[in-house]
Formats: structure tokens, C-alpha cells, sequence
């Protein structure tokens, strides 16, 4: 079978930076079958080739460059890629993704992936030039911010190239750090301090090639079709166009969804002000697709005066991070949102972990468990925005207080007694911008999510608090409630390892994903159940992967807050999370045992046993 004529490249680029060592390997075919690329992929690299209990910030850890079979092709949203790794924050496996031209330049060079291990003696960048790999050294990059380290890569490389970076908070390997990729992120569980932790400043790629298709009429008909849904769903065809993310925030808010103060409740009264309307009367000045390929076109660039700097363009905010930097920390002014943004991507750290860490700040303040003197003078009093500024600051130069926040919550409460019910995260990551006790089946997808607290991993939110799909009740937790859980992850698996945006999935149905992929990569996956199949097996081996690092169902829980707090207010007003009833029920449906182990007849069933060992 020649992959290379099937969406795919066809190999796979080793780097050893202990050793500067630069090797290629075929692309495998029964994983590229059984796992898609992408996610998939990525996370069956990192269980073979990362030993069990290692240190994330260890050389042994691999760090995964990958993109999938659709990556580069004419269908949308095919421009991006997908970074796997052991994450430095939870000690999960870790797939974080990221949008904008490095992908397709990634595949245009001639690899699906790159698998990076070891540590480089001093600084140093990868540099992949249409299939010629080399390391350089990268000392007079050290040190600068996202923005400065992609400007002088292009000053030094030339012209045609993309560039997936990290910036200060990286380089001190904080557990909150990402990877910087033009004005996109790749943001969440600590990717960027993997990198930091090798001395890898930078991946600079170039491409000239092309991507060859198995059945170029069929994929070109299937590609017309996926187009012609966006085009027909209001979601992708104007809310997310004029609005951006934003676009749900005020319906968020009345479902009382929207996490305010920490979570304390769900509504926020200022939420107008932070709707993707007012943004868009004031300080958003283009709309913009993170590639080519994107019909959506859901960024938005914000222009703002910032002190001692001058103008400065800034991409965003999205919805989670005029959740995170907002109505979590009781901010409603968006120009403080904006800047506060500006320098998260300056220094190169997560917006939802960097907000949230600063909420779960201002609510020991709250309850006099911190003091102005603890937090460098600050007063961290509830929507007080010159509060976050300058412990947004703080924590991306690691100075002050900062060296303390960039640890997280997890980290911080551990040093605060009583406060854990406070630390709002889920093995270790931050959580999202939706209060899970006015939506089940986002406590449950929380808890059992493989990298910790994440919404990207199961959205029932779509339909439990927009009605996406036909809707569902927001306050069931029975077992169809679970089923639909489990079926936004497994299409969920699957569209991260094709590697493309979820956001097509509020007009694209997986039925579409099959229809591109088969014509794409000749696979014979008979319909669309093979391709929740797939995804099952993805989910099932991030379980294995996590299981073998020691992790089980004590880990598949929530914030005490969330199971014992009654909502205050809202539709869910008195609601908790009823997770134990909808946990049992996962494990039962996933065929994992009752303590969330996958079962060695699952695990036969999905035909992992032909890629990985069953002693996990």
C-alpha cells in the first residue's frame, strides 16, 4: 500500500536532540488504518515510546508533531495540527491543537509527524525545509516573547515558512505554557513546557510538495458536499462569522452556564457587555480565517492601545477567554479582557488556565485566605481589572507571585488548607466555560476526559444548553444522557486525528467525515459506525495510556464545589452534579471495568492488542 498516494506523506520524522540525531521511518499502515493520524496516531507513538512513569519535563517524554490524512487537502478546515505529549500539568496524555499554515506546511514537506525526544544541550530550533531537516543553534532567541521569536525567525530563515514557538513561560517549563503558531495556539496541559523542558525554541517548517488523494473525483464531490453543510447551518454560516465564539456567551449566561467568580454561580450580570456583539462594536476590526481552508471564519482581531507599547493587534478573545479573564474573575470591561489576552499570547501561557488560576486567587482574597502582602501589594478583589493585569503579568514573566501562579490551582491549593474545594480543575487542568451543574453531561465528559478538565473532549453543551442537534435535557444524568457523552467523544477522536476543526461539527456530521475519508485514503471503512469505532478504539488507548501511568476512577472526579454546592441561581438553581449515577454507567457502556479499567475483551474487540501490549 503506497500512502503517500492516500492523503497521506508516508513517513515520519524522528528527532533525538540529545544525541542531534534526525532519522525518517515509514508511515505505519495498520496504525494509519486503525487510528486515522492526528490524535490517534500521536498517542500511540507516545505509549510505545515513552516509558511508563516517566517525568513529563523528562528527555524520555516524546513530543509529537502531527497531522492527519485530510491535513493540506481542499477539505475544510484541513490546515491545522495536533501536538501529543505527557502533559507536565496532569500527568495525562495530553493531544492539544492548533490552527493556522504550520499543518499543511508540516505535510507539504513531505511528514505526517514528527516525534521529538531527548533534550538539546543549549537552545536550539528544528528546521524542516520541504523534506531537509536540521538543527540550529537558537541562544539569541532565547528569552524572547512569541511574537519576537517568530519575527526574528523570519528575519533569519526567509520567506515561506511557518513556525510553531514558545515564549518565556515555556522556556521556564510552567506547567500553563503553550505553542504559538502565527496568532493561534496550541494552548492547553503544558506542550509548550515539554518543549521548554528539550531547549526547543522553535519548529520552523517549509513545503513545496503536495498531498495525493486515493480517488480524486470521489474526494472532490465528498469535499463539495462537507462545504454545502457549513454553508447551510446558521451556526457556521453567521454566528460564528460575525460573532466568533462569543457568539453563545449571553445564551450561556441565561441557562446559567456561564462560570462566574470562580464558579460560584452561573450567571454574570455585566454578560451583555462581554457578548461577541459589544466586542464586535468595539473593539473588533476584522474577521479573519486561521487558514485557507476555513469557510468559517471565526477569529476576530481586536486593536488596542496598550501603556508604553502603543497599538497592538491582538487575536481575540474567544469565549473561553472572556470567560476565563472576565465573568470568572468578575471583569466585565473588555479592553482589560483584551490586554490581559495580549499578554498571555505575549509570553506564551493558556488563557482558561491563566484565568482561572487568578479566580481561584481573588476568592482566597474573598474569604481573607490572601492578603495584598501575599500577592505583591495586589488587592485581588472580585472584577477588579487592574488586579488582573498585573497578576496576568506577573504569572507570563514568572516574577513575584507569578513564580507560585504559573503553577496552577492544583499546585496552589495544596499550600492554602481548606481551599481544594475551591481549586476548580479536573486532574490537574484548569476547567472550561461551562458550569457543569446546569449541563450533566459536561460534569460527566469533565471527569472522564483523558487530559483533565476540557470541553473539546465530549461537547454536550452544544445540545444540553444550545439545543444544537435537536437539544437534550440539561438536567438528565440517565444513561442516554451518557450515550451522548460517549458519542461526542468518540466523533470527537475522530475529527482530531483526520486533525480538523471542531467547529465543523455544527454543521458537518461524522456521516461527512466518512464520505471525504474514504475517497481520501481508499480505506475501506464501510460506513460511518466504522469511523465511531475508530473513535472508540482512540478513547479506549488514551484510557490504556493513562491507566498504565497509574491514573483510575479517584481521578474521574470533579471539584468538590460542583458535587456538593447547589447552584444559587438560574434554571439549575439547588442543581449539583449527579456524577457518581452517570460514572458508573460510562464505564459499563465503554466496556471498562467498574474501577475504569478497559477490559482485555474491549480491548480485543477494537483490535488495539495489534498495536499495543495489554500489560498496560
Amino acid at each position: 500500500m503506497n500512502l503517500a498516494e492516500r492523503g497521506y506523506a508516508g513517513k515520519v520524522l524522528n528527532v533525538d536532540l540529545t544525541e542531534e540525531r534526525l532519522t525518517t521511518e515509514p508511515l505505519n499502515e495498520e496504525a494509519a488504518f486503525l487510528l486515522l493520524g492526528g490524535k490517534g496516531y500521536g498517542v500511540w507513538l507516545l505509549y510505545k515510546n515513552t516509558p511508563k512513569a516517566v517525568n513529563p519535563l523528562s528527555p524520555q517524554n516524546l513530543l509529537v508533531y502531527a497531522t492527519g490524512p485530510l491535513t493540506g487537502t481542499i477539505a475544510p478546515t484541513s490546515s491545522r495540527f495536533c501536538i501529543v505529549t505527557k502533559s507536565p500539568a496532569t500527568g495525562t496524555v495530553n493531544d492539544s491543537h492548533c490552527g493556522g499554515y504550520f499543518g499543511a506546511a508540516l505535510k507539504y514537506s513531505g511528514f505526517d509527524a514528527v516525534a521529538i525526544k531527548g533534550s538539546a544541550e543549549s537552545p536550539s530550533i528544528l528546521v524542516i525545509d520541504n523534506g531537509n531537516c536540521e538543527l540550529q543553534p537558537a541562544k539569541d532567541l532565547w528569552g524572547l516573547t512569541t511574537f519576537e521569536a517568530q519575527s526574528a525567525l523570519g528575519k533569519r530563515l526567509g520567506d515561506g515558512y511557518s513556525f510553531a514557538v514558545i515564549g518565556p513561560a515555556g522556556e521556564r517549563v510552567a506547567p500553563i505554557a503553550g505553542v504559538f503558531s502565527g496568532t493561534r495556539c496550541a494552548g492547553r496541559g503544558g506542550c509548550g513546557a515539554v518543549m521548554g523542558a528539550k531547549r526547543l525554541k522553535a519548529v520552523a517548517v517549509r513545503g513545496r510538495g503536495s498531498v495525493h488523494v486515493h480517488d480524486p473525483s470521489g474526494f472532490r464531490e465528498s469535499v463539495w458536499v462537507a462545504h454545502r453543510t457549513l454553508r447551510m447551518n446558521e451556526v457556521t454560516v453567521r454566528s460564528l462569522p460575525r460573532n466568533g465564539t462569543a457568539n453563545i456567551l449571553e445564551t450561556i449566561n441565561e441557562t446559567g452556564a456561564l462560570p462566574t467568580r470562580n464558579f460560584q454561580t452561573g450567571r454574570f450580570k455585566e454578560a451583555y457587555e462581554l457578548s461577541g456583539e459589544r466586542f464586535r462594536e468595539t473593539l473588533w476590526r476584522k474577521d479573519f480565517s486561521c487558514s485557507l481552508g476555513c469557510p468559517i471564519a471565526c477569529c476576530k482581531i481586536a486593536n488596542l492601545e496598550i501603556p508604553d507599547a502603543g497599538e497592538v493587534t491582538v487575536d481575540g478573545p474567544d469565549y473561553e477567554t472572556i470567560f476565563s479573564l472576565g465573568s470568572n474573575c468578575g471583569v466585565s470591561d473588555r479592553k482589560a479582557i483584551t490586554y490581559a489576552n495580549y499578554l498571555c499570547d505575549l509570553y506564551g501561557i493558556d488563557t482558561i488556565s491563566t484565568g482561572d488560576i487568578i479566580a481561584f486567587i481573588m476568592e482566597l482574597y474573598e474569604k481573607n485566605m490572601v492578603s495584598p502582602k501575599d500577592l505583591d501589594g495586589v488587592e485581588a478583589t472580585w472584577g477588579n481589572q487592574e488586579a488582573l493585569l498585573k497578576l496576568t503579568e506577573a504569572i507570563g514573566k514568572g516574577e513575584g507571585i507569578g513564580k507560585i501562579l504559573e503553577k496552577g490551582v492544583r499546585s496552589l491549593s495544596a499550600g492554602f488548607p481548606g481551599s481544594t474545594r475551591y481549586a476548580m480543575h479536573v486532574k490537574g487542568l484548569e476547567l472550561p466555560a461551562y458550569e457543569p451543574r446546569a449541563a450533566q453531561g459536561m460534569g460527566l465528559c469533565y471527569a472522564v476526559s483523558e487530559r483533565g478538565g476540557c470541553h473539546l473532549r465530549a461537547y454536550t453543551a452544544g445540545s444540553e444548553l444550545c439545543g444544537y442537534g435537536g437539544g437534550a435535557n440539561p438536567f438528565s444524568y440517565d444513561r442516554v444522557k451518557v450515550q451522548l457523552a460517549i458519542d461526542k467523544q468518540d466523533e470527537k477522536a475522530v475529527v482530531d486525528s483526520a486533525v480538523l476543526c471542531f467547529f465543523t461539527l455544527f454543521g458537518m456530521k461524522l456521516k461527512e467525515v466518512w464520505q471525504m475519508m474514504v475517497p481520501c485514503t481508499g480505506f475501506k471503512y464501510e460506513n460511518v459506525e466504522a469511523l465511531k469505532r475508530l473513535g472508540a478504539r482512540i478513547i479506549t488507548l488514551t484510557r490504556m495510556f493513562n491507566t498504565r501511568e497509574g491514573l483510575g476512577k479517584g481521578d474521574d472526579t470533579l471539584p468538590r464545589r460542583l458535587l456538593e454546592e447547589p447552584l444559587p441561581e438560574g434554571p439549575a438553581d439547588g442543581s449539583i452534579v449527579r456524577l457518581e449515577e452517570m460514572l458508573s454507567a460510562y464505564y459499563s457502556l465503554r466496556g471498562w471495568s467498574k474501577e475504569g479499567m478497559p477490559l482485555e475483551e474491549t480491548v480485543d474487540e477494537l483490535d488495539l492488542t495489534q498495536l499495543v501490549s495489554k500489560t498496560y
